[in-house]
């Protein structure tokens, strides 16, 4: 049967995951109150669980868009863990984009959507461009004009996409 994985029903599977991951949360709640004093890990945790409750679901359905979800959700929790804990909370920004683009490639990998390795290129295009213009490598005007013109390219290459989709 197509609802069943070895005899046993799919929503069986995500209902006991489901139970698992709140233990797992209430768990790390707890060690969030009385060990870890970062009073924003819980919000990570959370993120980094419901993006493994939505990679589960999506595997087991066959669900591209709750695959990239989970993903990014997971990806998520995981640069804030990271930058939380190594004091780099100045550069969020740079972690979030990083977290887009592994969702996108791993999403391009496992599900071979090409809009994804489309969305990845941009987006590493705008991270380099970023993390120049944080470390003060480039100025504010020659980050704008590149930005600006790579938006507009962008634009123009889903736009021959979508038309070229049509025909």
């Amino acid at each position: 049967m197509r609802g069943r994985i070895n005899g046993i029903k799919k929503t069986y599977i995500l209902r006991t995951l489901v139970v698992a991951l709140i233990l797992l949360f209430i768990g790390f709640i707890l060690l969030n109150i009385f060990i870890i004093p970062f009073p924003t890990l819980w919000f990570y945790a959370f993120c980094f669980l419901l993006g493994i409750f939505e990679v589960s679901k999506s595997r087991l359905f066959k669900l591209d868009s709750g695959f990239y979800l989970g993903s990014l959700l997971i990806f998520v929790g995981i640069s804030g863990f990271v930058f939380t804990l190594t004091k780099t909370n100045e550069f969020w920004y740079l972690y979030l984009m990083f977290d887009f683009f592994l969702a996108s490639f791993l999403t391009f990998l496992v599900c071979g959507q090409y809009f994804h390795l489309i969305f990845d290129f941009s987006i590493i295009f705008v991270l380099i461009f970023t993390s120049l213009y944080t470390f003060s490598l480039i100025t504010l005007p020659i980050f704008i004009a590149f930005l600006v013109t790579f938006l507009l390219l962008f634009i123009l290459i889903i736009c021959l996409n979508f038309k070229w989709r049509e025909k």
